[in-house]
Order: C-alpha cells, then sequence, then structure tokens
C-alpha cells in the first residue's frame, strides 16, 4: 500500500471516528511524508486538541512545527513530551535547539545541564 491509498484508508476510517485523536495523528504522519507541511500540521493540531497528553501526538506535532523553524510552538509541546518521557535525550537536545535558535541562550544552556544529567 503506498501513502496516497494509506491516506484514503485512513480519511475514510476518520468520516467514521471523527474524534478519533489516532486517525488526526496518522494522516497527519501520512502527509508529512509527502511533505505537506500545511495539512500535516492542521491533523496534528486536531490530535493534539483532542488528546493533550499522547506521547506519540506531541512528538510528531512538534517535530513537524521544528521541521518548520516554528521554534516557539514547538517548545511547550516537547516539554510536554518531556513530562512523559523524561529522559529522551534526542527530544532534549532539539528543546535545546530551539532555545538556541530563539536566542534564549540561558535556557539552552539549562537544557545541555539536564542533558549532562541523563
Amino acid at each position: 500500500m503506498n501513502v496516497i491509498e494509506g491516506l484514503e484508508r485512513k480519511l475514510d476510517q476518520l468520516m467514521k471516528e471523527p474524534n478519533n485523536p489516532l486517525l488526526f495523528n496518522q494522516i497527519g504522519v501520512l502527509l508529512y511524508q509527502v511533505k505537506d507541511w500545511k495539512y500535516a500540521e492542521m491533523y496534528f493540531k486536531r490530535a493534539y486538541q483532542l488528546s493533550p497528553v499522547n506521547k506519540d501526538i506531541l512528538y510528531n506535532y512538534a517535530s513537524l512545527l521544528y521541521q518548520q523553524a516554528q521554534f516557539q510552538k514547538a517548545i511547550p509541546l516537547y516539554e510536554a513530551y518531556l513530562e512523559l518521557l523524561k529522559d529522551d535525550k534526542e527530544v532534549m537536545q532539539k528543546v535545546r535547539n530551539c532555545y538556541y535558535q530563539l536566542g534564549e541562550y540561558e535556557s539552552a544552556g539549562k537544557m545541555v545541564e539536564q542533558l549532562q544529567k541523563v
């Protein structure tokens, strides 16, 4: 099954389950794979609204925002993710990079300190 077929199937499922955050997340992932950033963000955002503490949704939504250099929006999502998985070095590094890109060097430094403790 290619990405487009997968997307069609997920959209059909979504018509039957319009409040299923996992379907919104899965559609967001498929849209991300075909580099449809605008709609991927829309689906990840809706998934997040429906399930704001799902680690996969938090990670995927934050990663899309990070990839789009929307660092200010990505930080709180990554931080919520880290509340669930405190020792995820990759995400800690991304948070550090977000702060650095925003010129918030003190916050970036604090994240480096946290990374060294892990």
